[in-house]
Parts: structure tokens; sequence; C-alpha cells
């Protein structure tokens, strides 16, 4: 996903716009890729406290996803 605006550099990378009418997809609209390739809807509290605030480094899913993006920048 591109980012162009102050505000989305704050928003964690793994973050992905909701399609809507999904089952299962919260008011949100936006859901996680995580590095397994499995998809994640975080609550409100996490989009309110560490998703959308600057904090993304703390989750465990967006620490998996960058390591696995360096392992795969260091084969090729």
């Amino acid at each position: 996903m591109m980012r162009s605006g102050r505000d989305d550099e704050r928003d964690c990378p793994c973050l992905t716009p909701a399609v809507r009418g999904r089952a299962g997809v919260g008011p949100e609209s936006v859901y996680c890729r995580l590095a397994s390739g499995r998809v994640r809807v975080p609550t409100r509290a996490e989009l309110a406290s560490r998703c959308t605030a600057g904090r993304y480094q703390s989750c465990p899913g967006y620490r998996r996803w960058i390591a696995s993006r360096q392992w795969a920048w260091r084969l090729s």
C-alpha cells in the first residue's frame, strides 16, 4: 500500500484497506496481512494505540513481517 501523507507514515505498513461486505471485517475497515499470509483484523484499541499511532514496531505481527522481508532481501 502506498503512503502519501504525514499521518500515513505513522500507520503500520501491514495495514490493508478492507473490501466492504466481507464477513468478519469490523468497522475499522482495515486488516493486517501477516508474514505468513494470514489475515488478522486488529481491534479498535489496537488500531488506536499501536497500528495508527506510530507504535506498530512493538507489534509481534509487524516484527515477524519485517524479519521475513529482511531475510528475503539477504537471499536476493
